[in-house]
């Protein structure tokens, strides 16, 4: 029968601190590496929602601001031009602003539409340009209108 070998031999079975240390640290890294990563997912699925969110808003805002056109709504004094809203809350507790440019020619209608979360925050939210014609406009003309408007209008962050 053999004897075991003696603690202190290099032999000895088992993992030295220095080893637990490192292996914990490699552990620690890759768990750390990971929760980032969900955070980073996790906000990115929440940016996600709140676009999705923006993009069935504006099409509502659009809409409405469209019919009530139709009905003779936002009509200045003077008949020919219209007024902007500066700040509507929305059922939803979301805020959104309307500002008409004005018309050049035979243009269409067209309006900057802002949204966000809170009335301060209308000031930095990104304008969503619209073209609103109270009758059908023609085709050509609104893509020529949209194209020139975007040539010559500075991307807003």
């Amino acid at each position: 029968m053999r004897r075991p070998r003696s603690s202190g031999a290099r032999g000895a079975r088992g993992f030295t601190l220095i080893e637990v240390l490192v292996a914990l640290f490699v552990f620690l890294t890759g768990v750390t590496g990971i929760l980032a990563l969900m955070t980073t997912a996790l906000a990115l699925h929440r940016d996600g929602l709140q676009t999705g969110r923006a993009t069935r808003q504006i099409d509502d805002v659009i809409a409405r601001v469209q019919r009530e056109i139709a009905e003779g709504g936002h009509r200045a004094s003077n008949g020919e031009d219209y007024t902007d809203v500066p700040a509507l809350r929305l059922p939803d507790g979301t805020w959104c602003s309307t500002h008409f440019l004005p018309p050049r020619g035979v243009e269409p209608l067209v309006a900057e539409i802002r949204l966000a979360g809170t009335q301060a925050g209308l000031a930095a939210a990104r304008p969503v340009r619209v073209v609103l014609a109270e009758g059908p406009a023609p085709e050509k003309e609104v893509l020529r209108l949209r194209e020139a408007r975007t040539r010559a209008a500075p991307e807003n962050p």
